[in-house]
This record gives C-alpha cells, structure tokens and sequence, in this order.
C-alpha cells in the first residue's frame, strides 16, 4: 500500500524492502543492499524482506546500504542496529548521499510505529539518509553502551501529527539517553535539522553515575519547535560537549521555550561545554518570553521537583567566536538556581547583536542565586565581544535570592586575566545593571566617554561598584 505523506513522499506502509544477496557469509562484514525501487535489482536475487527480517539476518559489523533509486519513495518502520554496524545511503553508483536532497527516506509516521527508526548499539555509523515526519526519535540510544556513534549528513524534517510526546509536547530528533557507564566519541556533524512546530533536534540525558563525551560540528537548525542542543545531567553524572560551526535560525516555534543551547544541570553533576563559530538567529521572533538564545541553568528553586535540585553541581562553559542575533528575549543567560554549585563562564570573541531581553535584563544576563546565602560560586570573563543593540542593558547581574554571594565578574584588568577589549554599544537602557559586587571593566568602549551603570532598582549608581578607563 502506497501512502502519501505531506503530498510529496510515498511510503511502503508495512516496511516491505528489497534486499539483494549478500556476499558470502564467509565474509566479515557482509554488504546488504535495500532500495526503494525494486524494477532495477537482478531479479536472481531479490528477497523481500521488513526492517525487521533485515535486522535478523544481519550480523555485527555488516553494513547495511540504502540504494535510492526513487527519492519520492520513503520507507516505513524501524531497525536495531547490532555492534559496529553501519547503515548508510547511497545512489545506484554507490556514492554516498551527501546532498540533502537525495539522501534516502525513512519515516515512522505510522501509528503502529511507537519506536524510533533507528536505535542505536555501540559503535554504529548512520549517514546519506532523510528522516521524516517523526512519530518517535529518528535514532535513539536509550540505556545501551552507544559510544563511538557516528551520525553525519543526514536530514530530519517534520514531526508526525500523532507523536509520542515529552512533558513539553515534543519528539526529538535524535535522542540519547544513558544511566550507567562511560559512553564515549559520540558524533553528529553535517546534519541539518528543520520545519517541526513539536519537534526538538538533539537531546543528551544521562543519570546516575554515568559519563559521556559528546562532539556536535557543522550542524544547521531551521523553524523548529524545540531545541538544538539540550544537554541534561542529573545524579552524579559528568558529560563534555563540544559544539562547533553550527547555526540556528527561528527556534521555540509554537510559542515555546526553546533555547538554542543549553546545559542543563540537576542533582551533583557537572557538565563541561564548549560552543565556538555558532550563529544563532531569530528571523521570525519565534518563542515566548522565556526563549533565549543560549542558556546555562543550574535546576533548583522555584521548581517543584526538590529531589533534583542543583546540590554541588558544576559547569565551566566556553563561548568563542559567536554571533547571536534578534533573540525574542535574553541573547545570552545563565542562571544558578542551585546550591553549593559552581558556574565558570567565559565568553571571547562574539557579537551579541539587538535581543529584547525580558529575564535577566541583559545581552549577557547572569543570575547569580535565586535563594538567600545558596553557597554557590560563579566566574565569568568576557573579552573582544560587542553587545549592541538591546533594549535592555548590555549586562546584568541578578542576585534574586538575596543575600551574600560569590561571584567574580572580569570584563578586563580582572584576576580571571580578560583583555577586556569589549563594545558597548546602543543598548537602549544602559551598559550595565549590577548588584553590588564589583566588576573589573578596563580597555572597553562604550556608548559615552563613561559606562552608564544602574543599580537593581534600575536607578543609576552614584558611585558605581566598577573599575574601568
């Protein structure tokens, strides 16, 4: 039976394919080869087979190709790759399908379909493939070892109708979640994620114990409901990140909260993350009033789930090289709602440009503690970064518990050793609003021959808690 999806693709509703013989089993790793238009295999060796009967008579480290002989065709159903697999697309001369264009469709829009299409063993490689209209995950490593996964120029659009949602209405592109062991040299480059108001791209969560190292390069995202990049820790789990060359363009579509990027942290876990060369936009003002562009948040109060509070959780968090363009609120927010937890934040060589900042005030918003006397510590240098059109301040600093705090601010001559070198530039109410503590600021430039500096009760300082020339 032939189906039509958003008017354009066809799908082999019950995840009939084609399989041509592979070589001998004598062979380590054999090559299967599924296409999606059967008139053009030898007829000798045709069997015809589900996903499922093509995840039985594989083995690991074979490599399963999809041969995309007609792009208005897209596949049905669902595979579990074994150990060291590979599944890749292909056109009929064997190249892989690089441009997004040809690559090979898979879809799960079925609703007999409620898991994802792809889940993932250890050390499985998926390229050259377009999924779309996501009942579930596209691919998923949920609670196996799924380190040393490689996932590149492949395409994710749309969400189905009925989807098996988050708490927060969504279904994620891809989704890895772990509670045990050391999951490393996870990949995601080349990718492009697009045009979902429920669907979310990437999501790392990992519980208990467990570690992670995660590597996201030359990734696109385009009017989409959900996040980029969410990365959650909980318990005494510890992850790093590197997220390079990526961009962003209309994200939290249906009025959502929907951060580009952010680290997430709960329990007493730490995160480690590095951002560099990401352009993020918000051409259309998608989102409410909580959607910044980048965030960094510690989970504790006023939440409800106490169990989960931010403890003795740690975050150092490097922002390089950066754009970060007309975000509907905050451009750039940390928040430490937790306890006894540390942030080390540092932000070099970025443009922060307009945002209408809505939380903390600011193009850079820091929100130091959102109970009294919490015992946390945060740092943040910013160097050779301009923040130019707000119409907030160019930076704000929160204390929203009240109370002692910790927290060194470097924008140049500090202790943390930034250069300052920082532009100031027509944020429409003022350069800074602080709380207090002092705050290092040499060798910037600002609106006027001096910084204009306000208080939290947005009155201006008389004699503003800031060392600058």
């Amino acid at each position: 039976m032939k189906l039509t999806i958003g008017g354009f693709y066809q799908v082999l509703a019950s995840g009939i394919l084609f399989l041509a013989a592979s070589v001998s089993s004598a062979q380590s790793p054999r090559e299967f080869y599924i296409s999606n238009g059967p008139s053009s295999i030898d007829s000798s060796s045709r069997q015809f087979l589900t996903l499922a009967e093509a995840q039985s008579q594989s083995s690991a480290g074979d490599v399963i190709y999809l041969v995309n002989l007609d792009p208005e065709i897209a596949l049905e159903g669902s595979i579990q790759l074994k150990p060291r697999q590979k599944l890749i697309g292909i056109d009929a001369r064997g190249r892989l399908l690089e441009d997004s264009d040809s690559r090979f469709v898979l879809t799960n829009s079925s609703d007999t379909l409620d898991g994802a299409i792809v889940r993932l063993a250890d050390h499985n490689e998926i390229a050259g493939i377009h999924f779309i209209n996501m009942r579930n995950a596209a691919i998923a490593g949920e609670v196996v070892d799924y380190s040393g996964a490689y996932l590149h120029h492949n395409s994710f659009t749309g969400n189905a109708e009925e989807h098996v949602e988050d708490e927060r209405g969504l279904v994620y592109a891809v989704s890895f979640n772990a509670n045990s062991g050391d999951l490393t040299d996870i990949r995601i480059e080349h990718s492009e994620f697009n045009d979902g108001e429920d669907l979310g791209a990437i999501r790392v969560f990992q519980a208990g114990n467990s570690r992670g190292s995660y590597r996201f390069q030359n990734n696109h995202f385009r009017d989409l409901g959900g996040r980029p990049y969410f990365v959650r820790t909980q318990n005494t789990s510890r992850v790093e990140t590197v997220i390079l060359d990526s961009s962003a363009d209309n994200i939290g579509r249906g009025n959502r909260n929907s951060d580009s990027i952010i680290p997430y942290l709960m329990g007493q876990s730490e995160q480690v993350m590095l951002v560099r060369n990401y352009h993020f936009k918000n051409t259309l003002g998608v989102g409410n009033q909580s959607n910044t562009g980048i965030e960094a948040y510690m989970f504790g109060f006023p939440r409800e789930d106490e169990a989960n509070f931010c403890t003795d959780c740690k975050l150092t968090f490097k922002i390089e090289d950066s754009v970060i363009e007309n975000a509907v609120t905050d451009p750039i927010q940390f928040s430490n709602s937790g306890k006894n937890s540390q942030m080390h934040l540092e932000i070099r060589n970025t443009r922060i440009i307009g945002g209408t900042p809505r939380q903390g005030g600011g193009g850079i918003s820091l929100n130091l503690q959102s109970v009294e006397e919490s015992g946390g510590h945060t740092t943040l240098l910013v160097e050779n970064t301009e923040i130019i059109g707000t119409d907030g301040y160019g930076f704000t600093m929160n204390n929203r518990g009240g109370g002692v705090y910790s927290a060194i601010i470097d924008l140049g001559g500090g202790s943390l050793g930034s250069a300052g070198n920082n532009l100031f530039r027509d944020n429409d109410k003022g350069d800074m609003r602080l709380s207090g503590s002092r705050v290092h600021a040499l060798e910037n430039y600002w609106n006027e021959e001096m910084p204009s500096v306000f208080n939290s009760e947005d009155q201006l300082y008389e004699s503003a808690p800031v060392v600058f020339d």
